[in-house]
């Protein structure tokens, strides 16, 4: 008999004798200890992956002429409704207001801290969120570093306030997967899920999961974070992509998403941002349909071999993973991602999450051992992917971004004070 039990994020589940995972209960200080000293270590390595100028000397571009600028010349409040590229933007507008008041010398510094800082807290709560689904500690480890180390972050969005919400939507995600019930777990729930929504209107194509969630269970416990959901999305709509539409940054083809998919999220997936120019250019588009054709063969032995909730996790992971590449494309445009002469990892971003729900369909699939095999078997195919995903972190660790070049902002600080000292000089934020 089945009996229910409740983990840290308050998550009510079955838990059978043997094949449910482990939910983690209170942790003792030596577990606390260890947490803090991995999520100090992973806050580091963010930090750590941008060559030449690093990325506490260095502003990323919104950070600095968005946010950081308009918390300096604009009351706090009204930043938190001002919407920049069509929607709101409320977590690195929390970020920025406290930062502006520290002073210029350290904002560079803070804003990537406090972003890597962010990515690490959430990691944590993926690993702790996806004990409702996965049934090793392995795939929820590989989970969580994923999303601080992901070879296709290094372009683009490590170390910036700018593309946090992309990490939030993910995390959005496991909220309604870990489905909490306890007051702790459904402030923290409430939270995460408040700041995806009112900082990315994409956080809607998650909106089916607040829908199942409100049908399934209308206790106020229950509903709390479904309307929480449908609530800010409701903001973000009217105050952000209402007030502030914006046109399409180039034209839009349709068909060329299946190949932008195969190419910068199979491919990727599989070899890194670092090698994707070496294959692509020689190979083009026999080298993104082999790609395509690997990982699609490991999803379809997972959902063949699946049960039903897994099945329907697996499904609607791959269909998260087109759609969260699919939808921002078609709005922001497609071309120049298949260039084969001047191709580069411009867009990077939007390839974050499609990738993190494609790793969520694998780990499903290689999560629960095939029956056919002995443990001994499925411990080496867990081993082996380990050691793959190890060895595409590692080579793609570091990558030259337009960041990277600077300016320097220790720099560029000693260079506006003295330009300022001169006569008809401008404070840094002056129109």
């Amino acid at each position: 008999m089945a009996v229910e039990t409740h983990d840290r994020l308050g998550a009510r589940q079955a838990a059978p004798p043997a094949a449910a995972p482990e939910a983690p209960g209170r942790l003792a200080r030596a577990d606390l200890m260890l947490l803090a000293f991995l999520g100090a270590v992973a806050t580091g390595l963010q930090l750590l992956r941008q060559p030449n100028v690093q990325s506490w000397d260095s502003m990323w571009q919104e950070d600095g002429a968005i946010f950081l600028t308009d918390a300096l010349a604009n009351p706090f409040l009204e930043t938190l409704v001002t919407p920049y590229n069509a929607y709101l933007h409320t977590l690195p507008r929390l970020i920025a207001g406290p930062v502006a008041l520290v002073g210029l010398e350290h904002a560079a510094l803070l804003l990537s801290l406090l972003s890597a800082v962010t990515v690490t807290l959430l990691a944590i709560y993926v690993y702790f969120a996806s004990a409702r689904v996965f049934h090793t500690p392995w795939a929820r480890v590989v989970l969580a570093v994923s999303m601080v180390l992901l070879p296709a972050a290094g372009y683009e969005t490590n170390a910036n306030i700018a593309n946090l919400h992309w990490y939030l939507i993910f995390a959005c995600f496991w909220v309604f997967i870990a489905a909490p019930r306890t007051t702790s777990g459904i402030a923290v729930g409430v939270t995460i899920v408040a700041l995806a929504v009112l900082s990315d209107p994409l956080a809607a194509l998650l909106a089916p999961l607040p829908l199942i969630a409100l049908w399934r269970d209308r206790t106020w416990r229950g509903r709390a974070i479904p309307l929480v959901f449908l609530g800010t999305l409701a903001v973000q709509l009217v105050l952000g992509v209402v007030e502030d539409p914006v046109a399409p940054y180039a034209p839009s083809h349709l068909s060329a998403v299946p190949k932008i998919y195969a190419l910068r999220v199979t491919g990727s997936f599989l070899v890194g941002d670092l090698f994707l120019d070496d294959l692509w250019k020689p190979w083009g588009l026999p080298f993104a349909l082999a790609a395509f054709l690997v990982v699609a063969a490991v999803c379809a032995y997972g959902l063949l071999r699946a049960d039903w909730g897994r099945r329907m996790l697996i499904g609607g992971s791959l269909a998260l993973s087109g759609g969260y590449l699919a939808v921002p494309l078609m709005l922001r445009g497609t071309e120049n991602f298949l260039d084969r002469d001047g191709f580069n990892l411009n867009g990077s971003r939007y390839v974050l999450l499609p990738i993190l729900f494609l790793t969520v369909a694998v780990l499903l699939t290689l999560d629960r051992r095939d029956p056919r095999l002995s443990s001994h078997a499925w411990r080496n195919v867990q081993t082996g992917f380990s050691a793959f995903a190890a060895a595409l972190v590692l080579t793609n660790f570091s990558i030259v971004t337009t960041r990277s070049a600077g300016p320097n902002w220790e720099q560029s600080i000693a260079a506006a004070r003295e330009r300022c000292a001169t006569v008809g000089g401008r404070w840094p934020g002056s129109p």
